[in-house]
């Protein structure tokens, strides 16, 4: 019985110290979360939506996903989205209008790739 206390003694003190040093490693930076959400302040419009709004065109703005080894999946029209939405908002722009997004095959640097071009906007809410 003894034998049985020092052990559930000792196993809760060797638990107790090992509370202590729990943590979250993570490959992405404060600063980069930062960066991958602020597109989420840009709005996507049509050009229908804008009538009658007051916006200023900031200018052309272009965004990429790119396919660059034959092991990982092909790029997603969503992330080139994205990606656009990220360097207007680089540009100070909550809006933004979406040309188009093509597709392309055998780029320099890239096995595949989507890009997406539009233009960047500072519109008035």
């Amino acid at each position: 019985m003894q034998l049985r206390v020092v052990a559930l003694a000792l196993l809760t003190l060797a638990l107790s110290g090992c509370a202590n040093h729990w943590g979250f490693n993570s490959n992405v930076s404060p600063e980069g979360i930062k960066d991958y959400y602020k597109g989420d302040q840009v709005t996507l419009y049509s050009k229908a939506q804008l009538e009658g709004l007051n916006y200023v065109t900031l200018g052309s703005v272009e965004g990429e996903a790119c396919q660059i080894k034959t092991d990982e999946a092909p790029p997603k029209e969503a992330d080139a989205r994205a990606s656009i939405r990220r360097r207007a908002a680089d540009m100070e722009a909550n809006g933004l209008i979406l040309d188009q997004c093509l597709r392309f095959n055998d780029m320099p640097g890239c096995l595949e790739q989507v890009l997406c071009s539009g233009q960047a906007l500072k519109v008035a809410k």
